[in-house]
């Protein structure tokens, strides 16, 4: 058997081997879990598995539509916008097809929640009417965002979270040498998108981001300096950061135990306390619709203006 070469996917490997050998397996799934823990990986596995080949036939690092099968095809969307319905035909048409050669005809949607509504409607028809031998793998990091309709249709395959731990004992096997704790908490607990931050040097630019943070509240410099020079910066990246970084300053004012933040925020009134802690709780909500568009923004630096204004002069204080 193939394998992940993830230890904590390696159970549910298992598992769907046996789906498979059996004639068992849906014929629908939806991967899905925390980012950066091999989602597209366990996918792309699968896909190898059902083609019953001993090499990849879906490259998980590689670009989302690359293929090395022509029993597969994978739909991803253009860089900048959303899963086209025209797009989901073609998928559709290929999946009416006759199977070349052996194995299984295998579709593949990452990521399956940048579907429009009408290229998600026209799915239905495949999934509701499945050919013998073809599946169809989804990927998502937030099914929320899929139809209901869709989600009823497929088995649900929760890509499991990874202990902080066991993270860190991956993480090192991989890069002895390096130091991942930073890196872990930047990708949110997800092995794989911190080896990711880690190579691509996000994690010591986030220490740049915090005094950058800093300086806006003294009002050093501006949103729109500061979000000017995160341009290069992922998008996502920098709502992530934010949100934790607006998630810890609510912690620290309601903490148990006594901070600098708490000792500023006691002082306050009752009302002016609670204004502050929903005004935080306001900036979140917009990191969280920022972050769900960030794929499609047209101007990202100005969403990411708007976000960092919440913190000009002091966050919580723009009442």
């Amino acid at each position: 058997m193939n394998r992940t070469e993830l230890p904590w996917l390696e159970p549910l490997e298992a598992e769907l081997a046996a789906q498979i050998s059996s004639g068992q397996l849906a014929h629908a799934l939806l991967v899905h879990g925390q980012r950066g823990t091999g989602k597209r990986r366990l996918a792309a596995w699968v896909a190898q598995e059902l083609r019953g080949s001993e090499r990849p036939v879906w490259p998980a690092e590689s670009a989302p539509e690359t293929t090395l099968h022509a029993n597969l095809h994978p739909a991803a969307p253009e860089a900048g916008k959303l899963l086209s319905v025209e797009r989901i035909r073609e998928l559709i048409d290929f999946m009416l097809l006759s199977t070349y050669g052996t194995g299984a005809r295998v579709a593949a949607i990452c990521p399956a929640e940048s579907m429009t509504r009408s290229a998600a409607n026209s799915l239905l028809k495949i999934l509701e009417e499945p050919r013998p031998n073809s599946y169809i793998l989804l990927v998502a990091d937030d099914p929320a965002q899929l139809p209901a309709t869709i989600i009823s249709r497929c088995r649900l395959l929760r890509s499991p979270a990874v202990s902080r731990d066991a993270a860190l004992a991956w993480l090192a096997r991989q890069e002895p040498d390096a130091n991942w704790d930073n890196a872990l908490r930047l990708a949110g607990g997800g092995p794989l998108a911190a080896l990711q931050i880690h190579a691509d040097g996000l994690d010591q630019r986030a220490r740049t981001m915090s005094g950058q943070l800093a300086g806006l509240e003294r009002r050093a410099s501006t949103p729109l300096e500061v979000a000017r020079s995160w341009k290069d910066l992922p998008m996502r990246f920098c709502c992530d950061f934010l949100f934790r970084c607006a998630f810890r300053r609510i912690s620290d004012w309601t903490a148990n135990e006594n901070n600098a933040y708490k000792q500023r925020f006691s002082v306050l009134s009752a009302d002016l306390q609670e204004a502050m802690i929903r005004y935080g709780f306001v900036h979140l909500d917009n990191v969280m619709d920022c972050r769900r568009i960030e794929r499609f923004t047209p101007n990202a630096e100005l969403a990411v203006t708007v976000l960092l204004k919440d913190w000009y002069g002091g966050f919580g204080t723009q009442r």
